[in-house]
C-alpha cells in the first residue's frame, strides 16, 4: 500500500513538472525577439514592430498546438506556413546585413514542439498491440 501511495505521489509530481514546462505565446515572443535584437543588432523601430509580428506569430502557432481536430503532419504545415509568413514579414524590416544574419537564424531555429495528443498515443498503443499479436 505504501508503494502504491509513493507511486502515485511520484506520478503527480512528474505531470506537475510536465505541465510547469510550457510556456505561453507571450513568453516564446519576448525570448525570440530578446535572441533576435542581439543577433541581428535591431533599432528600437525594428523591435517594436518584430515584436508585433513574432507575438502574432506565437499566438497562431499556439493556437494551431491546441487545435485537437487537426492531425500532428497538418499541424507542422500549418506552422510552418505560419512561419514563412513571419519570417516574410520580419525579412522586409531588415538592412541587407540583417536579412543574411537573419536567413542564417532561420536555418538554425528548432522546429516547434508539437506534444502528443491522445488521439496519437491511442494510435501508438493500438499499433502496438498489434505488432505484439502478429509475433505470437
Amino acid at each position: 500500500m505504501k508503494k502504491l501511495f509513493l507511486a502515485g505521489i511520484g506520478f503527480f509530481l512528474a505531470m506537475g513538472l510536465t505541465f510547469a514546462q510550457q510556456t505561453t505565446p507571450e513568453e516564446n515572443a519576448t525570448k525570440v525577439v530578446t535572441e533576435l535584437v542581439t543577433k541581428l543588432t535591431l533599432n528600437d523601430e525594428q523591435k517594436t514592430a518584430v515584436s508585433t509580428i513574432v507575438l502574432d506569430q506565437e499566438k497562431a502557432i499556439a493556437a494551431v498546438i491546441q487545435d485537437s481536430t487537426t492531425k500532428v503532419d497538418l499541424k507542422k504545415e500549418n506552422i510552418a506556413k505560419i512561419q514563412g509568413e513571419s519570417d516574410n514579414k520580419i525579412a522586409q524590416l531588415l538592412t541587407d546585413e540583417q536579412k543574411v544574419a537573419y536567413q542564417k537564424y532561420v536555418t538554425e531555429r528548432p522546429p516547434v514542439n508539437i506534444p502528443a495528443t491522445q488521439e496519437t498515443t491511442e494510435q501508438k498503443e493500438s499499433g502496438n498491440g498489434q505488432s505484439n499479436q502478429q509475433q505470437q
